[in-house]
């Protein structure tokens, strides 16, 4: 219980005054031993007991009556489980409309069964009430009552992702920051198990988190990524289950290419994925690769799509992507650059995915006229320097320096060089000695300057300009990758893509669509916009997982959507007992008077 007027109750010090004033007037009358009124003590005995607890009442009456005023004065507050009106309180209330919740369940939106939880929330405010709506955007929006409203109706599914955790930690910093006695964060959300996996929201004491419990659990697939490169379309997709535990079924893609240029005829494609054995918490990973017939494309950038047939969550069944066809590369390589690049040139020869001519040259170390050049190390270790030399009168910012240890290839953005062990190399500075661009794999669309792919950290495969150096010779004995499935791809790679610097394309989170970056008349990139690929995990958080990321069940809740409209603000909801308790007080005044006034 607390007080509107706490300084009142001070006034409960008079509750004593009728006591003082019984005590007061309470006489010892002198005793006179007189014989003709003996008779009389038995009467005066009975009269004196009911005298006694007349006054007694009295004395009970009045005090009670002082202390019913003292506290209507005060005007308590009682909290109360029900209804009743409550304290002013700061509320954030958080409405996940990400990508997840256009997923439909049971016949409807899981946005709609939100929108009116939230809708109901924003009801039981009050004006005395301070209140913010936070989207997928992660924008805190304050206003009236009537304005957030407008917003939640209005409101659809979007298309950027929202971290759970991130979002009631901020929103718990934003209540806990305001003077009022009521602090709480509603949370309207599907409870995606992967919007939980960033640690643990840091909750303040004093503030109430009341999470929605999710809906049931329904199966997805979506398009994760896709990737286009050397002739080949490589989809990679997301799904999850729905607990029933059955096999993994087959799943169709369809490649689309050209539809949006009418002066190009489309190109379609299609395969069959099938879900991979990974199946930890319900969600499984597979990957397709479909053929796409580059040699008959027209050259220049193509729009692309990947499909998949309908499912509970639509915004994840289709992903657009771009892709440059280039013309084949001119291409010959150098005595020095060994047998096994001669062989791999005429495999991309006969599939027409290159032609004789020098304008990507491939060497073992020695100058090269070429427009581009690809350098491996030489042979002999007495013409490194040599070598070094030479690249440094054309500008390279690169340079061997003494061997470097054993290690495994990493590069991001070249999935076949991945994993491929290297058992020799050279070590790759930069000038005074740095390595320029880190260890990163950055630039491996190849429009940009840098690291490209690295063992144990250190640079292997970098560009400067129109020179690339490997950090080891394309020969089994120096890296087993000229003996992996992958080595013809690569080749592939360097002379149509890295070497000629070809524009990269980036991915981003929006709304499905592709955005060319131009730089005067040229189109140097391309920015490819789709949903994040853990939007197509809708497996639901457990209540225990919920509660422990957003702060602990001391301050957490995760209730039934009847349960939560029960306790939202209940922790603030008082009732106020000042009215009842002056209607206490007339009765106990009229009582009083009464029994005051009565007659013998």
């Amino acid at each position: 219980m607390s007080f509107i007027h706490p300084l009142a109750l001070v006034g409960l010090a008079a509750a004593a005054i009728p006591a003082l004033l019984h005590l007061l007037q309470r006489r010892v009358p002198p005793e006179i031993d007189f014989p003709p009124v003996r008779y009389l003590s038995t009467a005066e005995r009975e009269s004196a007991r009911r005298l006694k607890l007349r006054h007694l009442l009295l004395l009970i009456l009045r005090t009670a009556l002082i202390v019913a005023i003292v506290l209507a004065a005060a005007r308590p507050l009682v909290p109360l489980q029900g209804g009743g009106a409550h304290q002013p309180t700061a509320v954030v209330i958080i409405l996940d409309n990400s990508t997840s919740a256009g997923a439909v369940v049971d016949g409807g939106l899981v946005l709609d069964r939100l929108r009116v939880a939230a809708l109901a929330a924003v009801g039981r405010t009050t004006s005395a009430d301070r209140v913010w709506l936070m989207l997928c955007d992660g924008v805190l929006r304050g206003g009236s009552r009537e304005a957030l409203r407008a917003t939640i109706d209005s409101t659809h599914t979007g298309w950027q992702r929202l971290d759970l955790v991130q979002a009631v930690d901020r929103a718990a910093r934003m209540v806990n920051a305001q003077p009022l006695s009521g602090r709480e964060v509603h949370v309207f959300s599907d409870l995606q198990r992967t919007a939980l996996s960033s640690g643990h929201a840091e909750v303040p004491n004093g503030v109430r988190v009341l999470a929605l419990a999710p809906g049931r659990a329904v199966a997805n697939r979506g398009i994760a990524a896709v990737t286009v490169s050397e002739g080949a379309a490589i989809i990679e997709l997301s799904s999850s289950s729905a607990g029933n535990g059955g096999a993994p079924q087959p799943v169709p893609v369809t490649i689309r290419l050209g539809g949006e240029r009418r002066d190009r005829g489309e190109v379609t494609a299609r395969g069959l994925a099938t879900p991979g054995s990974d199946r930890a918490g319900g969600v499984q990973r597979s990957a397709v690769t479909v053929p796409l017939p580059a040699q008959s494309l027209t050259p220049g950038w193509w729009v692309g799509e990947a499909a998949l047939e309908p499912d509970e969550l639509r915004a994840d069944d289709r992903r657009p992507f771009a892709w440059r066809v280039a013309p084949p590369a001119r291409v010959t390589a150098t005595a020095t650059a060994g047998s096994f690049v001669a062989a791999a040139l005429a495999v991309l020869q006969e599939g027409r995915r290159v032609r004789d001519g020098r304008d990507v040259v491939i060497t073992g170390g020695e100058a090269s006229t070429g427009l581009h050049t690809i350098v491996q190390p030489p042979a002999d270790p007495a013409l490194v320097g040599q070598a070094n030399r030479a690249l440094a009168a054309r500008g390279v910012l690169w340079r061997w320096t003494q061997l470097g240890t054993p290690g495994v290839l990493a590069a991001p953005d070249l999935a076949v060089l991945t994993g491929v062990s290297v058992a020799r190399r050279y070590r790759i500075e930069g000038a005074g000695g740095r390595e320029r661009g880190g260890g990163g794999g950055g630039g491996g669309g190849g429009g940009a300057d840098g690291v490209l792919a690295t063992v144990n950290g250190e640079p292997w495969l970098v560009r400067s300009g129109d020179v690339v150096l490997l950090g080891s010779r394309l020969d089994t004995a120096w890296t087993a990758l000229p003996a992996a499935p992958g080595f013809v791809p690569f080749v592939d790679a360097l002379v149509n893509r890295i070497v000629i610097g070809e524009a990269a394309v980036a991915s981003a989170e929006g709304a499905p669509r592709v955005e060319f970056r131009t730089r005067g008349t040229d189109t140097i990139g391309a920015t490819v916009y789709g949903p994040d690929a853990r939007e197509s995990d809708l497996t639901p958080a457990t209540p225990a997982l919920a509660i422990s990321a957003f702060g602990g069940k001391d301050r957490v809740e995760v209730l039934s959507a009847d349960r939560l409209a029960g306790e939202r603000f209940s922790g603030t909801r008082r009732a106020d007992f000042s009215g009842l308790l002056l209607v206490l007080a007339l009765v106990l005044a009229a009582t009083e008077l009464g029994v005051a006034t009565r007659t013998r």
